[in-house]
């Protein structure tokens, strides 16, 4: 059996029955003589998350950590485990329009330059109905919304993936590390990722202003 082309990360910490959409989007992908193997990491959850998400094999794979440690540890845990020429992480709470894979992976294979595409956001109430387009059309709005961006996962191997150091934009600093390198992206005007915001999101924590704050002070930006 061939390698896959993508691999759809989705980290997850207590949002099981969210999951559960996210892990549906991910192999709902529309694709053409390739296909997304979908991995499920679960970062220590204390909800029923393992056994909502265990309904979906085989046909995602599922890693377990016995504490949870982070989104950055989550993430270098499926990037270690993937298979795929291209990469990405979704959150467990959001997902992805059926056409995300098909439009973002033919930029980077015909576009030996960019080391990863992202495309706008939509985001969604609790019940996924569209509420406000986010566009991501400058690096500080990219860097704030680093889910959903589609690496080579080769590139992402070479710079060490996330640091794990960091329980908060952890995102945000590898991008920042990328760009400081010289990686270029590019950008998709069309809202292909859903990005469902509530209370509890760690991007909207009370800790995330202080942690991008330490990740700017770190890169002299």
């Amino acid at each position: 059996m061939r390698p896959p082309k993508f691999s759809l990360i989705v980290t997850n910490y207590n949002k099981g029955y969210q999951a559960q959409r996210a892990i549906r989007s991910c192999l709902n992908q529309l694709l053409i003589r390739d296909y997304a193997e979908v991995i499920v990491v679960d970062d220590g959850s204390t909800d029923e998350s393992v056994e909502l998400i265990s309904e979906f094999r085989p046909d995602v794979s599922l890693f377990c950590s016995e504490e949870n440690k982070g989104v950055a540890s989550a993430s270098n845990l499926g990037l270690r485990e993937s298979h795929g020429e291209y990469w990405m992480r979704v959150d467990a709470d959001d997902f992805l329009s059926a056409h995300a894979c098909a439009f973002m992976g033919q930029v980077l294979d015909a576009n030996e330059q960019f080391g990863f595409v992202y495309a706008d956001h939509v985001r969604v109430d609790r019940r996924g109905q569209k509420t406000e387009v986010i566009r991501l059309a400058s690096k500080n709005v990219l860097f704030e919304h680093g889910a959903g961006v589609l690496f080579r996962t080769n590139l992402l191997r070479d710079f060490g993936g996330y640091d794990e150091t960091l329980r908060n934009a952890e995102d945000y600093d590898l991008l920042v590390r990328l760009v400081k390198a010289g990686v270029e992206g590019f950008r998709i005007p069309v809202p292909l990722y859903r990005y469902y915001i509530e209370g509890q999101n760690l991007s909207q924590s009370p800790e995330r202003p202080a942690a991008v704050a330490e990740v700017r002070s770190r890169h002299g930006i």
